[in-house]
């Protein structure tokens, strides 16, 4: 083993000497303690990326051997740095790489590592230097792991990678990031003048940049990132840029930057929570409230009493003003979900939803006890229209509430 891995690891400090190089580059002549603190950067944080998602990509790209993680300084300041790191997939793969950002300081001990997802990344990023890391891009930062830690509402507030009231074909309905993987986080989408635009405000990083292509990944303040895979002809903002719903970030491609395969020219997206793939399932995206199945790329989206199957289009309804919380109806079996007059099935009838329905909560309350789609629970919803739905049937992402006690 040892004859196969010193090799590797004598790449890995050429590497890092010549990443130290440049991260010194236009500086001026620095001290020997800085040139020593550069050269040790790329390891530090290529073994921080494998110790937080080395496992993560093995899983997600069905294999046990990884490529080497690429390190991709944005900005540095003496002891200070900030970037990307990759892990990129394997040709045989349908995925997009493995990515994060970086923030690092440099101390007596050597080199201080965080990931973005981590409450060391605010920490750090918070201290960085504002020519590392801007004022905006902390705020960012901050915002978007502190909305992570809630609980995942049904209504992401995104919009769907395309023009607003324009239809694009799902040429892959949800599937994981390497296509049988999980969670099914991504979606391909294909169609009118592929131009891919930011499916939210946010700022934009590139990572695993190579020949016109990149990974492109969008943080948004409401605990969201989407990634964004195969494109051409990139935006040419810099990292770090701020961008609004609909910013332009690419033309559909076939690109392979940073590993994987593709057939038919693309976008493919995928939801995150902070920085970890979350599922797409029952997640409302556009307009749209997308539905996994057992089997990757099989997946639908429904809109009230319209389903869409693989290989159908969406017209993109943008986002919702995402104005409190709010759930997805699943009566399970059933096609559709009665609404009471109060919170017990003793009240009456008033009307009903069908599956898939997205709805806004007002308030909650405890009431009658119904056996729902995840056990029994006396938790009721009342909606903006004022009828009461069981959150037995009701999608929040959790079973606890997620709206104030009625009457408070």
């Amino acid at each position: 083993m040892s004859s196969l891995t010193s090799p590797r690891r004598a790449l890995a400090a050429a590497a890092s000497v010549v990443l130290g190089a440049g991260l010194l580059m236009g500086a001026g002549p620095a001290p020997a303690s800085a040139d020593a603190a550069a050269d040790g950067l790329a390891d530090a944080v290529r073994a921080t990326m494998l110790e937080q998602h080395g496992d993560t990509a093995r899983e997600h790209f069905e294999t046990r051997s990884l490529a080497e993680p690429l390190v991709e300084p944005i900005n540095h300041e003496n002891r200070w740095a900030f970037g990307t790191t990759t892990i990129p997939a394997p040709s045989t793969a349908h995925a997009s790489p493995e990515s994060a950002l970086f923030v690092a300081e440099h101390g007596p001990a050597g080199w201080r590592v965080e990931l973005h997802g981590t409450d060391g990344f605010v920490e750090l990023t918070d201290k960085a230097p504002d020519d590392v890391v801007s004022e905006g891009e902390k705020e960012l930062f901050a915002q978007n792991h502190e909305a992570a830690q809630e609980a995942p509402l049904a209504d992401t507030g995104l919009g769907l990678p395309w023009q607003q009231g324009v239809a694009w074909w799902m040429g892959g309905g949800p599937h994981g990031n390497s296509g049988n993987s999980r969670p099914y986080s991504s979606i391909d989408f294909n169609g009118g003048n592929g131009q891919v635009l930011s499916a939210g405000p946010g700022r934009v990083y590139k990572s695993c940049v190579r020949a016109g292509s990149a990974l492109v990944t969008v943080v948004h303040p409401n605990g969201y990132s989407t990634g964004y895979y195969h494109m051409r002809n990139l935006t040419n903002l810099s990292n770090g840029a701020a961008v609004r719903t609909g910013t332009y970030l690419g033309l559909i491609g076939n690109e392979l930057p940073c590993g994987g395969s593709s057939t038919g020219a693309h976008v493919h997206l995928s939801l995150l929570r902070g920085n970890s793939h979350i599922s797409v399932d029952n997640m409302v995206i556009g307009g749209w409230t997308f539905r996994t199945v057992a089997q990757p790329y099989q997946g639908y989206a429904v809109r009230g009493n319209q389903r869409v199957n693989r290989g159908g289009r969406l017209i993109n309804y943008g986002p919702s003003d995402n104005r409190g919380p709010t759930g997805t109806v699943d009566g399970g079996s059933n096609p559709r979900v009665n609404l009471r007059s109060g919170p017990s099935l003793d009240h009456s009838i008033v009307g009903t939803l069908n599956n898939g329905t997205l709805v806004r909560i007002d308030c909650t309350a405890r009431g009658g006890y119904v056996n729902g789609n995840w056990g029994r629970t006396n938790l009721w919803n009342r909606l903006d229209t004022g009828n009461w739905i069981s959150d037995g049937f009701l999608y929040t992402g959790t079973n606890d509430p997620v709206a104030p006690a009625c009457g408070t």
